[in-house]
């Protein structure tokens, strides 16, 4: 009974996780398909070009989408005959970095290993897009591109008839029928890796599978991650941790070219697009090209007398998420599930269900897309013939310049971030001496959340951050990471508590002090 409630704890989280950017995958999907149109889809990826790989690669990088979430758009970019490597280095590259995720990876260690990151992966996937160009299957025929590769199985609308008002509530529309339908099954079948090592893998059982001078850590990280589901920020903060306590970085690279760029479901829809055959060569070529990088750069990206940790918590939630021997109750279940998660992901996932259901009632009621277009409702006062690819390009220029405005959202003034830590700073030290562990436990997580926050948001408005800053910041996680070590110690030693918190009281006022204005 815990394998399977461990399993289904793991699969819930998945999809709250997901939530926020399959929404944003199903909105650009909507976009392609009704305002900019099939032909104009292909110029944007790049046509036949030499440019359309790292062209794919560029808009991949700039939507902040996730390996689910790319599920929808891919349906359309098949819809609109986008050539195969293109499709393939979208699919992998869209969920690996978004500028959110980006300018957060660049605080967790040296710039030149992120962008190396970055590089491997464009290289990975314009390799792997010229051979899949070079093997693939044909495109389909016409007739089966506009039906059954549609997304959701529904035979395509004529997007001339659907104009002003009518459009847009084709738009909602297909987002909700398309979420209980074709990408919702593949994000079911996706979180469902997670469900799958949640109940095999023991609570804690990877905590020194990575370690940084283990030849085999790239090897082994590669396995685990083909069924792993991760978003960009997941995989940004374990990379993060991964750092700090010195794992191997060909095992991280690993993580983030497959466990965020690939789950299950891809796999999946490729295996239905281009046949089991063509897939398993696609796939095979994958797993040799991300083993030959992450052993590449494994030597040369470990930092200069860096010394491994022996544990790290970084992969403790691809494991079982309950200690053997736990008395398994309600409260113990929901805390073990909601325990990740904060507000973005609860809107998102709110959003989601509301989405689900209106997608399920139009199925029952048997609404569709073409009940919408001007040939079968009266002309609205909003119906205007503005050129679908005016509006598209609006729309997606506009998604972009969204993804700015929330990286200043998400990563909030110097003074704000100062603010949020003093409150953190409070429960996490009065959770620690008062000897509440899993209070403590949680604001010491937050705290180093908030501290790269404050980097980031620093340099979005400052474009600098001061050596002696980053060296104060890299301390005070240092220490962060010591008393977070102390809590977790069995057996729990109060005294030795005390001393952490002590030790970290006069680094992180030094710390904040570097941010003063004078």
């Amino acid at each position: 009974m815990m394998i399977l409630i461990g399993g289904l704890v793991r699969v819930f989280q998945g999809l709250v996780m997901a939530a926020p950017t399959l929404l944003t995958g199903l909105f650009i999907a909507a976009i392609l398909r009704y305002y900019v149109g099939p032909a104009m889809t292909r110029r944007l990826f790049g046509g036949d070009s030499l440019r359309a790989l790292p062209q794919s690669w560029l808009i991949g990088m700039l939507l902040p989408v996730c390996s689910i979430g790319v599920f929808p758009i891919l349906f359309e970019l098949r819809r609109a005959k986008v050539r195969a490597g293109a499709i393939s280095a979208f699919a992998l590259s869209a969920p690996l970095f978004n500028p959110l995720s980006l300018l957060y990876g660049l605080t967790l260690s040296r710039p030149v290993v992120i962008i190396s990151f970055a590089l491997a992966s464009l290289a990975m996937v314009t390799i792997l897009g010229l051979l899949w160009d070079r093997f693939s299957p044909s495109q389909r025929d016409d007739e089966e591109s506009k039906g059954d590769l549609s997304g959701s199985g529904m035979a395509a609308s004529n997007d001339g008839e659907l104009i002003g008002l009518g459009r847009m509530l084709a738009l909602v529309t297909f987002m909700a029928r398309e979420l209980v339908g074709e990408s919702g099954k593949l994000a079911l079948i996706a979180v469902g890796g997670l469900g799958l090592l949640g109940a095999v893998l023991p609570y804690s059982a990877l905590q020194s599978s990575f370690e940084m001078h283990d030849p085999l850590a790239p090897a082994r990280m590669t396995m685990l991650a083909i069924p792993v589901y991760a978003t960009p920020m997941t995989a940004m903060s374990q990379l993060g941790m991964m750092f700090v306590h010195s794992n191997s970085p060909g095992a991280a690279l690993a993580l983030l070219l497959l466990g965020t760029g690939l789950n299950l479901g891809t796999l999946v829809w490729f295996t239905r697009q281009y046949g089991s055959r063509a897939t398993a060569t696609w796939f095979g070529s994958l797993v040799i090209l991300v083993l030959a990088a992450s052993y590449a750069i494994d030597r040369p990206l470990v930092l200069p007398g860096a010394e491994p940790a022996g544990h790290t918590h970084a992969f403790d939630n691809y494991a079982a998420p309950f200690p053997s021997g736990t008395r398994i109750a309600l409260t113990t279940i929901r805390e073990a599930a909601v325990k990740p998660f904060h507000l973005f992901e609860w809107v998102g996932a709110g959003l989601g269900a509301l989405l689900a259901l209106l997608g399920a009632t139009l199925s029952i009621s048997g609404i569709s897309e073409g009940s919408f277009r001007r040939s079968v409702r009266p002309r609205s006062a909003f119906d205007r013939d503005i050129p679908p690819s005016v509006l598209g390009f609006t729309l997606i220029l506009g998604l972009i310049a969204l993804s700015v405005v929330g990286c200043y959202a998400y990563y909030p003034s110097p003074s704000e971030c100062l603010e949020e830590l003093t409150i953190i700073r409070t429960e996490a030290f009065s959770s620690a001496r008062a000897a509440n562990v899993d209070q403590a436990l949680l604001w010491v997580e937050r705290f180093e959340d908030w501290s790269r926050k404050l980097e980031v948001g620093t340099f979005l408005r400052r474009w600098e951050v001061r050596p002696y800053q980053r060296m104060q910041g890299y301390l005070v996680r240092k220490k962060l990471e010591l008393l977070e070590h102390e809590l977790e110690h069995d057996p729990y030693e109060q005294e030795e508590v005390n001393k952490a918190v002590t030790a970290l009281l006069d680094t992180d006022r030094r710390w904040r002090m570097s941010y003063s204005p004078k």
